[in-house]
């Protein structure tokens, strides 16, 4: 009981984490069903290590220039604009001459190496990178709750706008192609609501609980035989309990915030696995 109300009394420090906390997941679980469902699993993994890419980049480049101050708004530009980027080539990606899950795979092992380069000549900000990409929500300034919250309205308006559009792009672009829509350009701003996203959330709850939340509420939704509309707000309930549940977890056991979240959206994945199982 003490512990529920000093958690109470405390709401001046997590009120705008968990109200980040809540919101990244929404987002990001109902953007999920399109990864799932598109098989894309793999380029929300590259497009995450393209954000933290970019971050690292900036982390460099403030300490070269001798920024003591963190600055964390051209921070987050800078991750915004590798990740949309990425977001933009990939998306446009079909499989041609090269398979795109090579394309993918490359920006991924690119990527991904030059996040271990750059971090191998961070001094100051090492252990600020570290939890970023693991996952360190208990403190989140009141802007980057304004971001994540812009990014989640700009990508409600894209998909409820154009939701036929993008749905019949994903999935059947042979006809859609032959009734003259131009498939690239829908791919690409399917993307780039991923793409905007990724960054966004990343800086609330680290690099790890993003790519986790851009797969596992969704799949507990589709496992769950929810249908295509409905898997997009179960999805986005699942992503909104697993975030803000853990938390609150995290807070009362002392447990890293980030891996705690990702552990719930992994348990709510499980009723529906253990039904497709058996059936």
């Amino acid at each position: 009981m003490n512990a529920l109300q000093e958690f109470l009394e405390a709401r001046e420090i997590w009120d705008v984490p968990l109200a980040a906390s809540a919101l990244s997941g929404a987002l990001l679980g109902a953007l999920g069903v399109y990864v799932v469902l598109r098989r894309t699993v793999f380029v929300s993994a590259a497009l995450t290590q393209l954000s933290t890419l970019g971050l690292v980049l900036a982390l460099l480049l403030e300490e070269q220039l001798h920024v003591e101050t963190e600055h964390a708004a051209e921070q987050l530009a800078v991750a915004m604009i590798f990740s949309v980027a990425g977001a933009l080539l990939l998306g446009a990606v079909r499989a041609r001459r090269v398979p795109a899950e090579a394309a993918v795979g490359g920006v991924w092992v690119a990527a991904s190496a030059l996040v271990v380069i750059g971090a191998s000549r961070l001094v100051h900000a090492a252990h600020d990178l570290g939890g970023m990409v693991f996952g360190n929500a208990v403190a989140v300034p009141p802007l980057e709750l304004v971001v994540i919250g812009a990014v989640a309205l700009v990508s409600l308006v894209v998909h409820v706008l154009f939701a036929k559009e993008l749905s019949f792009v994903s999935f059947d672009p042979e006809t859609a192609r032959a009734l003259g829509m131009n498939v690239p350009l829908w791919d690409g701003l399917l993307f780039l609501t991923i793409g905007l996203a990724i960054p966004a959330t990343a800086r609330a709850l680290g690099a790890l609980p993003v790519f986790a939340f851009l797969t596992l509420p969704a799949a507990a939704a589709l496992l769950g035989r929810a249908r295509f509309r409905a898997a997009f707000v179960v999805a986005a309930v699942i992503g909104v309990v697993a975030a803000g549940g853990g938390y609150v977890l995290s807070w009362f056991s002392g447990l890293p915030t980030g891996a705690t979240m990702v552990v719930l959206a992994g348990i709510a994945v499980l009723p529906g696995a253990l039904a497709r199982s058996r059936a």
